[in-house]
């Protein structure tokens, strides 16, 4: 397992490449988390307050910002991982369930994502991850037209080694979670992200002794900084009790809002006067 599993609950968060468009999108579960997101031409930048994440697609780069060390690096989107693995096999399935609800004064239709993910770091440890997407999809958003025409545009080219690392089967399960999310039509105004180790039984003591390390890891990389340690700091938090002793699965719930399709300045996207760059 190890970083198997560590770059698949970082996967989790990482649900939508969000033309002018910026939201917020605050975790409901555990301790509350805002981050904010901003979309303009080409380019993304997710901003969680001491780590900040900007995309280029032209330019084809990831620049990290430390916030708090006001350092910066930038990455090569070729530089962020290999091929996919042929040993890993990923089923996904899109539904639409049909139903309807209104959250936060839009109108949204229930679409739920499952994902049975297979790969010899999980079958080792006697697992097969099952992981179910609940998204609730929304046309009324401000900028929804142009956020979904981005995310098409650029499914195909997003890094997925920004969070697969250099897991070439984490990178497969990426792709294939990229491909599902876009051909969505409208814009997730909330998500629960729903995990299970398969068979529908929680985990063994086995397992649970196994997540120790990838705990581990993730403390680590939090530690470390750098591209990965704000979605390390988010799995943590998703990991919930696994590893821990208690045996419990994870459950998150995220919800969108303050959206806007009101021009973003060109400076949203610049780095911040005097911080220094520091090598990868």
């Amino acid at each position: 397992m190890r970083s198997a599993y560590v770059a698949l609950l970082m996967l989790a968060g990482s649900l939508a490449a969000h033309a002018d468009f910026s939201f917020t999108m605050t975790q409901k579960s555990g301790s509350e988390q805002v981050s904010k997101h901003y979309l303009k031409g080409q380019k993304m930048k997710v901003d969680r307050g001491t780590k900040t994440t900007i995309l280029d697609f032209e330019a084809q780069t990831l620049t990290s910002i430390d916030n708090a060390g006001k350092t910066y690096t930038v990455t090569k989107f070729g530089d962020l991982g290999g091929a996919l693995a042929a040993s890993v096999e990923v089923k996904a399935d899109v539904k639409r369930t049909g139903e309807k609800k209104n959250i936060n004064g839009y109108n949204a239709e229930q679409v739920v994502l499952s994902m049975n993910v297979s790969m010899p770091e999980f079958q080792k440890a006697g697992m097969q991850p099952q992981m179910q997407i609940e998204l609730w999809v929304s046309r009324d958003v401000p900028g929804s037209q142009e956020l979904t025409a981005f995310y098409r545009k650029n499914a195909a080219g997003f890094p997925l080694g920004a969070m697969g690392g250099n897991n070439p089967g984490l990178q497969k399960v990426m792709a294939k979670l990229q491909q599902q999310m876009a051909e969505l039509d409208g814009v997730p105004v909330m998500e629960v992200i729903r995990m299970k180790s398969g068979g529908g039984a929680g985990p063994s003591a086995a397992q649970t002794q196994q997540m120790a390390e990838p705990r581990a890891q993730l403390d680590a990389l939090v530690k470390q900084g750098g591209p990965q340690a704000a979605a390390a700091q988010q799995a943590l938090a998703r990991m919930g009790g696994i590893g821990s002793g208690s045996g419990s699965l994870f459950e998150m719930t995220m919800e969108a809002g303050n959206f806007s399709a009101g021009a973003i300045p060109d400076s949203t996207f610049a780095i911040p006067a005097g911080y220094q760059k520091s090598p990868k």
